[in-house]
């Protein structure tokens, strides 16, 4: 019989090495600077990654247990940290679903998200542990400005106070000064700069069901409110796409296989342009007959008034057919919250 060579010892360390993130890149909008200590009775570790191309998510956490079977679920808290971040809105629902799937017993951890456009951050902690934004409401949210310092630890790093100078050595002396030695914990500093660019312009592509009509909305909306368009337009948006696409998922394919809908967005000189663009059946919704108004209900035309709505909220709408696809173009000019107010 074969001797096995490799230690649990072995296997721990190199778990414990795994987890820990690449450094944090060089970027404009945050600096972020994270340690964990490397005690016997835990295994801690801090992680940092971006779920969506403008948010960011930042963690330590300790786990009780400096077995090989902590180690393995640090790995497994890690992964489902990620996957939980990227769905939810907010850190705390992020932990308050960890908390729904596996037993927090042992865990200690801080969480944040924060969206480097606009500003936007939210923190949440468990156990033995600490997420410090500046000026956090109830909820753990906060809008940041230039120059604020956003703090998590756990287990026994001692926490940051709220509003704190970066040192002049940078943020790493933050973490250096409360990481290491005997401590079991980790902790990570993050100090905000400046807002991040906007990008002017996205494409996704959704399935041919209900349940994807839904998922482009929230899309949409995020897009449109990450460049300031009023609550009216936006609105008005999302009815005529729930009207289009609801067209399209229950007329346009008649094969009844799975099919892609593509919708690209864009924005310049603050018109905003949509093409939503399916390979289903030839149809120009445009054809169908404006609805008499002052008619009955059962003497309009099916279809014509929804499609007058869209006419309505929208600017402008032109349909055309390229190589088997259906493209719907729709414009609207928008009005910025900051010019209703005027």
């Amino acid at each position: 019989m074969r001797e096995d060579r490799v230690s649990d010892t072995a296997l721990v360390a190199h778990l414990r090495t795994s987890l820990l993130p690449q450094r944090f890149p060089v970027r404009r909008e945050a600096e972020l600077e994270g340690g964990a200590g490397e005690a016997g009775d835990a295994v801690c570790f801090y992680d940092h990654h971006w779920p969506a191309p403008s948010v960011l998510s930042a963690s330590a956490v300790r786990v009780a247990g400096g077995d090989l079977a902590a180690a393995l679920r640090a790995a497994g808290i890690r992964q489902l940290l990620r996957a939980l971040v990227s769905t939810a809105g907010s850190a705390r629902e992020a932990l308050a679903a960890l908390a729904g799937r596996v037993d927090t017993t042992g865990l200690d951890i801080g969480l944040l998200v924060l969206d480097v456009v606009t500003g936007r951050a939210s923190g949440a902690a468990c156990g033995k542990a600490a997420a410090v934004l500046p000026r956090a409401d109830g909820a753990g949210e906060t809008v940041l400005a230039a120059g604020d310092i956003l703090w998590l630890s756990a287990g026994d790093v001692a926490a940051s106070p709220a509003g704190a100078a970066a040192p002049l050595e940078g943020i790493a002396a933050l973490v250096r000064g409360r990481v290491g030695g005997e401590r079991p914990g980790a902790a990570c500093a993050l100090l905000f700069k400046a807002r991040g660019r906007l990008a002017r312009e996205t494409a996704f592509s959704i399935g041919n069901t209900h349940g994807d009509i839904q998922m482009a909305a929230q899309k949409v909306r995020r897009f449109l409110e990450m460049h300031g368009a009023g609550e009216a337009d936006v609105t008005g948006i999302d009815v005529a796409l729930d009207e289009i696409l609801t067209n399209v998922v229950n007329y346009g394919f008649e094969d009844g296989e799975a099919h892609e809908i593509v919708l690209a967005l864009s924005i310049a000189s603050g018109l905003l342009t949509i093409e939503v663009q399916d390979d289903g059946r030839p149809f120009d919704p445009l054809g169908i007959p404006a609805p008499d108004i002052e008619a009955d209900l059962e003497s309009r035309q099916i279809g014509g008034l929804g499609m007058h709505f869209v006419r309505t909220l929208l600017d402008r709408v032109t349909y055309s057919r390229r190589n088997g696809w259906n493209v719907l173009k729709l414009e609207k000019h928008l009005v910025e919250e900051a010019e209703k107010a005027l």
